[in-house]
């Protein structure tokens, strides 16, 4: 449990992409450490009934409809935070979207939303918390990336790609605010049991030339549907995180997520590209 009383003074956490999965377990995870939630979403009418249960314990927490993809959603959002609580203690970008298709075949569009959610809707919401930050020399920013930040396979080219650019962004602006007394954490998923598994179901294999390696990342998001840990432990993680004293700034979690980046560490990117990575 976070070393605070629970008062007035509490920290505020605005966490982004509460409707599921990580980001639900995530703000009831913090509600339940004493912080003061400000859960975000882009339709607060798709808040889950589990989530609301958990926030409506305590009338200081709030749900604020928050779309990463729109600047003047996250302005009023943020604004109204301000007003009521005076700032932001602990950001927690998680809102994200994910992707399966080979390089060639995926739909411009899609690779355009891809990074405008899990790159460019960070860096907004970042950018509109940050100063206030930076002007009271404290507060921590957390990123939630994915082990694809850090290693790819076949069918995952644009989604790590999206991850790879969010680990750049964060280790960059931990360098540059770390004089202002702000930290800033990456966390790094494996696989998570979250509604992310289930869009490998809707693939379609047939009429591509990528069938094997696409087949192949489909089988390996079915097996995880099965065996992935729950969105409670990057909840957990990103609590853990907080309280290190070490203030380290990646936190690998997930089963097999660690010994992932470690195997491909082991490999030649020849031998990575030219075996079948992850399998």
């Amino acid at each position: 449990m976070t070393a605070f009383s629970i008062n007035e003074d509490r920290p505020g956490v605005l966490i982004t992409g509460c409707s599921s999965g990580i980001g639900e377990a995530t703000a009831i995870r913090f509600s339940q450490e004493g912080y003061r939630v400000y859960a975000t979403m882009r339709n607060p009418e798709g808040m889950s009934e589990t989530l609301k249960e958990a926030l409506k314990r305590d009338e200081g927490h709030k749900v604020l409809a928050l779309d990463v993809n729109d600047s003047v959603s996250i302005k009023r959002a943020i604004a109204e935070v301000q007003e009521e609580s005076g700032r932001i203690d602990v950001l927690i970008n998680n809102a994200g979207i994910s992707s399966i298709s080979s390089i060639e075949e995926i739909e411009m569009e899609e690779a355009k939303a891809v990074f405008e959610t899990n790159v460019f809707g960070v860096l907004r919401v970042t950018q509109e918390v940050i100063r206030g930050m930076r002007e009271r020399r404290s507060g921590t920013v957390v990123n939630v990336s994915s082990v694809a930040g850090r290693l790819v396979t076949a069918g995952h080219g644009i989604y790590a790609a999206s991850k790879h650019a969010l680990e750049a962004i964060s280790e960059s602006l931990a360098i540059e605010i770390n004089q202002f007394g702000v930290r800033v954490i990456l966390i790094e998923p494996g696989f998570i049991s979250t509604a992310i598994l289930s869009k490998a179901d809707s693939i379609i294999l047939e009429d591509t030339p990528y069938a094997e390696h696409l087949t192949r990342l489909v089988s390996m998001y079915e097996e995880a549907q099965l065996t992935a840990d729950s969105p409670d432990a990057v909840a957990g993680c990103i609590v853990n995180a907080l309280n290190d004293s070490s203030h380290g700034f990646r936190y690998v979690v997930g089963s097999g997520a660690q010994r992932a980046i470690d195997e491909r560490s082991l490999l030649t990117d020849q031998e990575w590209i030219s075996g079948n990575p992850l399998e």
